[in-house]
């Protein structure tokens, strides 16, 4: 059930144009990794009954941070009118190294804040929203901030 949704999030997630002809490869990582997330969730959780799936929220700053990479890195290399492999591969590379530091900078943040019992501390980022995933998506743009 959640594939086809998986297939979707890749295509947002790595929505430049310069990921376009690696999007099979791209797509097969995130479910990938979205098979660790669940695994993860469902075996290190407290609540017998969990199952972790992946959400939507953090779509749109994966989106962004993997369309800053590859502008940046398209930029500093030159015109976009001459991409060669190795141009493409630094993109891709750097994109999914980034992306993944900074998704698992962010797990670890999660997982002390619900060790250390602060996820009250979460409430209290100033937000005008006042649904947890909001404050979750806030947390992971700050931590885009402090990482890039």
């Amino acid at each position: 059930m959640c594939v086809p949704c998986l297939y979707g999030y890749a295509s947002v997630i790595f929505n430049h144009s310069v990921f376009q002809p690696h999007i099979n490869a791209l797509s097969k990582l995130v479910i990938l990794s979205s098979v660790v997330h669940q695994f993860c969730f469902s075996t290190f959780s407290s609540l017998s009954f969990s199952i972790g799936q992946v959400q939507d929220a953090g779509l749109i700053f994966l989106s962004a941070m993997s369309n800053a990479i590859a502008t940046s890195i398209l930029a500093e290399k030159g015109d976009g009118a001459s991409l060669d492999d190795d141009v493409v591969a630094e993109v891709l590379s750097s994109t999914v190294v980034l992306l993944g530091l900074s998704t698992a900078c962010l797990g670890a943040v999660l997982i002390m804040m619900g060790k250390f019992r602060l996820a009250d501390a979460v409430a209290y980022l100033p937000l005008p929203g006042e649904y947890d995933l909001v404050h979750l998506a806030f947390l992971e743009l700050i931590l885009v901030v402090i990482l890039s």
